[in-house]
């Protein structure tokens, strides 16, 4: 289960990040995005669109922005994602679901690997194995 907590909260009170989630398994918190919390330009007259830090929004629209080169071609992608912080863990833990927000895979959490799962390939190559979204 999931409790509401407004951004500005945290921003104003950073050891907040550091509670535990709120009591009972399964549970945590979703950070909402409230006016106090924006970003502004101008001397506050317009909104920044980015993000300053964490934790992140879950009402916000994120887009994760990468970058592959193979054989001096640079291809960028983009991916309309929401993060949804992972249960049972405080916020300070920075450790979130990236949840596809659109196309074939809407819904679907992205996978994940870490250095130690490369696998080897031919002479002093390896690689990280494709793991499809879950």
């Amino acid at each position: 289960m999931y409790v509401t907590r407004r951004l500005s909260e945290y921003q104003r009170n950073r050891s907040e990040l550091k509670q535990p989630a709120p009591e009972g398994p399964n549970s945590g918190v979703l950070i909402i995005q409230d006016e106090g919390s924006r970003p502004t330009c101008c001397f506050g007259s317009c909104y920044e669109p980015g993000l300053k830090g964490l934790p992140f929004p879950q009402n916000a629209k994120l887009t994760v922005n990468y970058t592959i080169t193979v054989n001096n071609v640079t291809i960028a992608y983009r991916d309309p994602v929401v993060f949804i912080p992972v249960l049972d863990q405080p916020l300070s833990s920075n450790r979130y679901y990236a949840i596809k927000r659109s196309g074939k895979h809407s819904g679907e959490a992205s996978a994940n690997a870490k250095e130690e799962d490369r696998v080897p390939c031919c002479f002093c190559f390896s690689y990280v194995p494709e793991a499809k979204p879950q």
